[in-house]
């Protein structure tokens, strides 16, 4: 199997990119946590956890 891959060469659309990526994933995983019915506390604790993992794995 032959996978092909375009990547910008540009810096600004590279960040453009990135950018646009990370906003898909945050709408992804909002509209998760709001399928799961939790209660607001949970629904916090659950969203402080998962910032927590991404500043974490951000620091390695």
């Amino acid at each position: 199997m032959q996978v092909i891959s375009h990547f910008p060469k540009s810096a600004d659309v590279q960040r453009a990119l990135c950018k646009n990526l990370a906003e898909v994933q945050a709408k992804a995983i909002i509209e998760r946590i709001q399928k799961m019915n939790l209660s607001e506390d949970d629904t916090k604790r659950l969203i402080d956890l998962i910032c927590d993992k991404v500043k974490l794995n951000a620091g390695t």
